[in-house]
């Protein structure tokens, strides 16, 4: 049976009704499926039929339309993608409302290449050159959304698409700050983001600029690296309590990669450990990431591969195809006929014996 982290049991949850069914116009676009179902939105392959493109529409979704907190989550994400342009940041193409109640949405590029996640489960830890790479482009995605005053406040592998061009996009702005304004969704004190890459400073729920999302970026790489994340024991290991991972993070002595993995670049496990210092002043900007994260993977070559099964796009195999043969009829057991005959043979005896008295 799969378990969840703790080694409970999966409780399956039941699917929620489709708000957008196939066929339905959303914009300029023509729903085709639902590709997924978040805790905040639903997400679905739609057509551009006038330019002749595939989109993911993200929108809210239905047990949220009535939290204006995540609504205005939403809505943030939209315009924190809205305002920047760059090859290593998903674009968002279009947004408005749909349906009734009308739902925010918006439709961004489809990303065909996977994530770094599943990246990671369909290959196992990955090469330096690889990590090396993702971090290079993961880096200077970031450094743009932070130029622009957008924190992003939840790297991880998840976040990190794959184009099908191999290009990385960072995704899922859901929980980004503006460091301008915006105070009114976070309080201080209140602590967001994903345990295993959480920075010590964001643990303590204290202001956050760039030298978080540094550190994040950090322990992804570590996870790309190794296969785990930093403080949690390797597969098969005894699972770490949300809590005990936190204070990892804030007190632990940081790991190196070298520590299990003696063969990665040394340049490399030097980079990844500089990115997750305790201490946010002494940790590299993101121009300084993404110009050293660069220099290594020139230096060791190699290209940014896709996943075989892919983020969005269902393969044909998986989806329930019409036929035009009959089904098949259901499979009968032998075992009736099977005792039916031995009852008739031993009624047949015990006549005969009758008979023959």
């Amino acid at each position: 049976m799969a378990t969840e982290q703790n080694g409970t049991p999966y409780r399956r949850r039941p699917t929620p009704v489709l708000f957008l069914i196939p066929g339905t116009r959303v914009g300029r676009y023509r729903v085709e499926r639902r590709l997924g179902i978040g805790a905040m939105s639903e997400v679905y392959l739609a057509s551009d039929e006038s330019l002749g493109r595939r989109a993911a529409i993200k929108v809210l979704g239905s047990n949220q339309i009535n939290n204006p907190t995540i609504t205005e989550r939403f809505l943030r994400e939209a315009r924190a993608l809205a305002r920047m342009s760059h090859p290593n940041l998903i674009p968002i193409f279009e947004a408005g409302e749909t349906g009734e109640p009308a739902r925010p949405y918006y439709a961004m590029e489809l990303l065909e290449g996977g994530d770094t996640q599943k990246l990671l489960e369909e290959r196992g830890p990955l090469p330096s050159a690889v990590v090396a790479l993702i971090g290079a482009q993961a880096s200077t995605g970031l450094g743009e959304a932070a130029g622009a005053g957008i924190i992003h406040r939840d790297v991880k592998p998840a976040n990190l698409g794959i184009s099908r061009h191999g290009v990385l996009k960072v995704t899922d702005f859901g929980l980004a700050k503006s460091t301008a304004a915006d105070k009114s969704l976070t309080a201080r004190g209140m602590v967001v983001g994903t345990a295993d890459y959480i920075a010590p400073e964001q643990a303590r729920g204290e202001e956050l600029d760039e030298r978080a999302d540094v550190y994040a970026l950090g322990c992804t790489l570590f996870h790309l690296t190794t296969g785990h994340p930093p403080y949690r024991a390797k597969p098969g290991g005894a699972v770490k309590e949300y809590l005990e991972v936190m204070r990892m993070h804030l007190s632990a002595p940081v790991p190196d990669v070298r520590d299990e993995l003696p063969d990665t670049d040394a340049e490399l496990a030097l980079a990844i450990k500089a990115m997750m210092t305790k201490d946010r002043d002494k940790r590299p900007t993101f121009a300084e990431v993404a110009r050293q994260l660069t220099r290594i993977a020139d230096r060791l070559g190699g290209e940014l591969p896709r996943v075989t099964r892919q983020l969005f796009l269902v393969t044909a195999e998986s989806i329930p195809q019409a036929s035009a043969d009959p089904p098949p009829r259901p499979r009968k057991h032998a075992w009736p006929r099977v005792l039916t005959f031995g009852l008739v043979i031993a009624a047949a005896i015990g006549l005969a014996l009758v008979l023959g008295r």
